[in-house]
């Protein structure tokens, strides 16, 4: 309820003019508290005050008509005319929308008051829509705490952000189950940002047990825009442009004879120079004539030549509306990407269609439709490169020589190699991005129905049934080309595509379907007393096809259909699998006095990846919660400064059945050749022994908080410790030497790992007069330890390239320590023999044997390899008169990885190696002893030492936004709602110590697509 208080004192007989006036008086709470930093604003103009610690102000306004508007975080906004007025004691009621701000969370939402569970919510608003980004995770950086993102790359198309949540919750796959309106398993990165109104994140056992065996590495749930609510019908649209730049990019060599010195002076550490593979006089020449004839004599700079300024152009337009009985939300965007990579480009187009309808009073239906399509263009899987061992080119970017001619325009041809005895299979880089491209189509469509029931008060039954189908195609037709010498006017030696060149096609197609039959049932006994049950049964069911096929010798170069190739040469291949899941789900909710919680909850899932007996899985939770600033002996004492408080509690089980193939659990044969006779013939064997008792990894949950609120929750806190166990995590096991080879060993439910950690989320907000403000704070920090294995563990043990052994972290840092590089003989003699010259580094020996070997290496049981322990964030935004500035700013901490890759080696070979500028001016030598590098050609320098590890810590400031928002006197003008400009930049700055190109990347990863640094500006507008 809303009161204000006023007293007038007009003068006998006076009347009032339309003259300054002076006002004063108090601002309290209903309960007659003082409430200080209220905004008292005089309507129309920019005169106005705040109060002060005891609640007064004083204020001269323009005149009797003046109306003065009282605004403060928390309460409900007055307006309130001075009239005769000159005292006016104004009461705030507190604003009871924000107290009962509600949640969403599994099958349904919550009172966030009422929340028992660990989770975090973001709204999408025009801050983060406005921002230049391509996918929504990446959007979400910084934003949650216990939610780490990592964007390893910034290739168009590929440049999604990892999600974790809370630590590595198993071996297997660790990704959140991603959930959207209802319908889970939906890719994050083909969302449209702008049809988003939250990002709910589940990240403990209690909020995630209804997903059950689909939740235990957490659960994020994104529930589209409806127009539900709106007082009129609104069209909007949005668009932004952003030029893009690498943060960070490697510095080739653009200097072929300078190159060639670096070969002469690595062979000079064991070679004749009689022996060199370059003599002098190619140097000389190269150097001479390189100034006159570049296309014969070249020094190409490659990265001028292969990258481009990116750019990313996104618009949306959208209309929703509603009423009393129905509401829609109709939109559709498009977001085109230019890669930093030529020909690396990326196209998504989305529409969606969401639509309620209230049939009767008690029948509602709805509809939710969303599709997608794109187009992907790219050459190599990580862009510059390919990890893919089958590639033998996917790291011969390596190999990118700077004397090859990238491409001549009058004769058509590629350059090769042209000096005399370099490695005629030298890479030029930029015929493989020109005529080996990969060209992806996908569509998607996604369809959702539901109608709820609620025959009688307080009980609701729904129904939802949801089919998702995607469809992907694939196709690749390499130009013929050869490598051309510009000197001799022939070709070279090396064919980058032969003349056979042919076609091939890759289509992925499936679906998914989704039932949910779901009952929900409310009750408020004797008025204190607030009971919610919940009963699910789910069934969800997939089907994946996969078909290839090829063929050579296409009959034209520009054809890219199977069929416009010849039939002589041809291959085919295809597969598909199904998989069904059925569950049933319950949850209660028990509130007493509004401060007194309790829910529980259950998931018994049935998965087909299982044999008979172990299909099923049961995964239970409860939670407890205490609002204790709803108690009379509490609120006595905090009542003044603390709004409110919660201690939460939880503990549950819940599943994960990712460590497991589809027909994992299916005996399978694969072809073989057998003996008869004296004859070898084709048949088949049995591929794997399978291990019957395999079942659901089960991952355990403690988790205890305190959501805190100071200063009519002006200050607000989160503040969670969890402790998580997974058990039986689905490994390979062992068998005995003589079945290896034979057959593929079983899975079995061996291995635990353990992750403790603690988050913070503190929020500040307020304002000051026409000044509003708010500073979001958040961290966590998460500790991973490897409890059981499945195999015997040694010192140098390792999976997936992980360094694993019991009690320490998955992927901890296992090192040589170093003493620096040795800077004269009298060094190496003082060190442990380990084959040193001066100019190498030196290695410790530890444990003091007289040799240097992996005894030698020591472990830290503090950081990991893979990704930091720490993550931290801070969100600022300021807004005055129209005029908005927002910063991001995140970083992590407690990671370390090495510093080797194939772009900083300095152990090249003795032919067509690409330098960097780096090679010339780092190396250690007699006349360059301050090198922070060891000597080139030297021995044992690329070994993973403390002299290549380094901290990957660091500090990003990630967005600064700036916008504008037109007065609505002028937007009205022209008929319009709202009118908002902006201009906005990502990825500004990063302060590290790490020697490589970013520290989100792998440290020792060759990929070298660098991350991208944007600068956009846009517009919103309303009708």
């Amino acid at each position: 309820m809303l009161r204000a208080e006023t007293k007038a004192n007009p003068a006998p007989g006076r009347e009032i003019a339309a003259r300054a006036l002076p006002i004063s008086g108090q601002v309290t709470e209903t309960d007659g508290t003082p409430i200080p930093g209220v905004s008292i604003l005089e309507s129309g103009t920019t005169n106005g005050t705040n109060t002060d610690a005891e609640g007064r102000f004083t204020l001269n306004v323009t005149g009797a008509d003046a109306v003065l508007v009282f605004s403060a975080i928390g309460y409900v906004t007055q307006e309130i005319k001075v009239g005769a007025l000159s005292t006016l004691d104004v009461k705030m009621a507190s604003d009871i929308k924000a107290l009962n701000e509600v949640v969403v969370v599994g099958y349904g939402t919550q009172k966030r008051a009422n929340v028992t569970g660990a989770v975090a919510t973001v709204t999408i608003d025009d801050k983060i829509t406005s921002r230049a980004l391509t996918n929504v995770s990446s959007g979400l950086s910084g934003l949650v705490p216990g939610l780490a993102v990592t964007q390893s790359t910034g290739m168009a198309g590929r440049n999604g952000a990892a999600l974790i949540i809370r630590g590595l919750g198993t071996v297997n796959n660790a990704s959140p189950l991603v959930v959207v309106d209802g319908m889970p398993d939906v890719d994050i990165n083909r969302l449209n940002i702008n049809d988003i109104e939250t990002i709910t994140v589940l990240k403990d056992a209690t909020s995630a047990a209804v997903y059950g065996s689909r939740a235990a590495n957490g659960v994020i749930l994104i529930t589209t825009k409806t127009g539900k609510g709106q007082a009129k019908a609104s069209i909007n649209y949005s668009g932004t442009y952003a030029f893009q730049n690498p943060t960070r990019a490697y510095d080739f060599l653009p200097d072929y004879a300078r190159a060639l010195t670096l070969h002469q002076q690595s062979a000079a550490v064991n070679t004749l120079r009689s022996n060199y593979f370059f003599r002098d006089g190619t140097i000389d020449q190269w150097l001479a004539l390189s100034k006159v004839d570049p296309l014969a004599y070249p020094s190409t700079d490659w990265w001028d030549v292969i990258l481009r300024t990116g750019a990313v152009q996104n618009h949306n337009i959208s209309a929703s509306g509603g009423g009393d009985k129905s509401n829609f939300f109709i939109s559709v965007g498009m977001m085109d990407e230019k890669g930093l990579q030529v020909n690396n480009d990326y196209t998504r187009y989305n529409a969606r269609f969401n639509y309620d309808y209230k049939i009767r009073d008690n029948i509602n239906v709805g509809v939710r439709f969303t599709g997608n399509w794109s187009n992907l263009t790219y050459a190599l899987e990580d862009g510059f490169t390919d990890d893919n061992s089958s590639n033998t080119a996917g790291f011969d970017m390596q190999y990118a020589i700077a004397g090859i001619v990238p491409y001549d325009p009058v004769s058509g041809y590629f350059g090769g190699v042209m000096a005399y005895n370099e490695d005629p299979q030298a890479y030029n880089p930029y015929t493989l991005y020109v005529n080996n491209l990969n060209r992806q189509d996908r569509q998607e469509a996604n369809t959702n129905f539901f109608l709820d029931w609620s025959p009688i008060p307080g009980l609701t039954a729904r129904i939802d049934y949801a089919l998702n189908y995607y469809n992907q195609f694939r196709w690749n037709a390499n130009t013929p080309n050869q490598s051309y010498n510009f000197q001799t006017n022939s070709f070279g030696s090396r064919v980058y595509v032969g003349p056979n060149a042919g076609v091939g096609n890759f289509t992925n197609t499936g679906y998914k379907t989704l039932l949910n039959g779901r009952l929900t049932y409310k009750k408020t006994i004797a008025r204190n007393h607030d009971i919610t049950a919940l009963f699910v049964y789910s069934e969800e069911y997939w089907k994946d096809r996969y078909q290839a096929s090829s063929r050579n010798d296409r009959l034209y170069p520009n054809l890219h259909e199977i069929d416009a190739a010849l039939t002589d040469i041809q291959s085919t291949g295809g597969n598909s699998s199904t998989e069904g899941l059925q569950s049933y789900i319950g949850r209660l909710n028990y509130a007493a006095y509004d401060k007194y919680l309790l829910e529980l909850n259950f998931r018994y899932d049935g998965s087909s990846r299982f044999l008979d007996g172990y299909q099923f899985g049961f995964f239970p939770s409860a939670a407890l919660g205490w609002r204790f600033t709803e108690e009379n002996f509490i609120k006595s004492f905090t009542d003044r400064f603390m709004s409110s408080g919660k201690l939460r509690v939880s503990y549950g089980a819940l599943g994960n059945n990712s460590g497991v193939g589809r027909y994992e659990q299916q005996s399978t044969l694969k072809a073989s050749n057998y003996f008869i006779g004296n004859g070898i013939v084709k048949g088949f064997v049995n591929q794997k022994l399978v291990n019957k008792n395999l079942s659901w990894e089960t991952t355990t949950v403690f988790n205890t908080g305190l959501d805190l609120g100071f200063l009519n929750n002006r200050l607000t806190a989160e503040l969670d410790y969890y402790d998580r166990l997974t058990t039986g995590m689905n490994r390979p096991s062992e068998m005995s030497i003589l079945l290896t080879g034979a057959y593929d060993a079983p899975r079995k439910n061996i291995g635990n790992l353990r992750n403790r950690g603690v988050e913070a989320n503190i929020t500040w907000r307020s304002s000051f007069r026409d000044l509003d403000y708010s500073v979001n704070l958040n961290a966590s920090h998460n500790a991973t330890v490897l409890e059981e294995w499945n195999e015997f563990l040694s010192r140098t043990s390792q999976n997936d390239n992980n360094q694993v052994f019991l009690n320490m972290p998955y992927g901890f840092v296992y090192s040589y320590q170093d003493l620096g590089i040795a800077q004269t003989w009298q060094d190496v003699f003082n060190a442990t023999p380990q084959g040193a010259s001066p100019g190498d580094i030196l290695r410790k020996d530890i444990n003091g044997d007289g040799r240097i070997d992996n005894n030698d290496k020591t472990a830290d049981p503090h950081v990991q390899r893979d990704r930091p322990t720490t993550y931290f964030g801070m969100n600022g935004s300021v807004s005055w008169k129209g005029f908005d500035l927002t910063v991001l700013m995140q970083g992590a901490t407690g990671r370390k990885d090495y510093w080797l890759n194939i772009y900083n080696n300095v152990n090249f070979g003795n032919q067509r190696y690409a330098s960097t500028y780096a090679h010339l001016t780092e190396p250690w030598s007699v006349e360059n002893r301050d090198g922070s590098w060891p000597r080139l050609g030297g021995n044992a320098n690329r070994e993973e030492t403390t002299f290549w590890l380094d901290d990957l810590s660091y500090l990003r400031l990630k967005n600064v936004q700036f916008g504008y928002n037109v007065p609505k006197a002028w937007v009205n003008k022209a008929r319009l709602s709202n009118v908002r400009l902006f201009v906005s930049s990502e990825n500004l700055a990063t302060i590290t110590k790490f020697r490589g190109l970013d520290p989100e990347k792998a440290g020792n990863r060759s990929d070298a697509y660098p991350l991208n640094k944007s600068y956009s500006f846009g517009i919103n507008v309303g009708l």
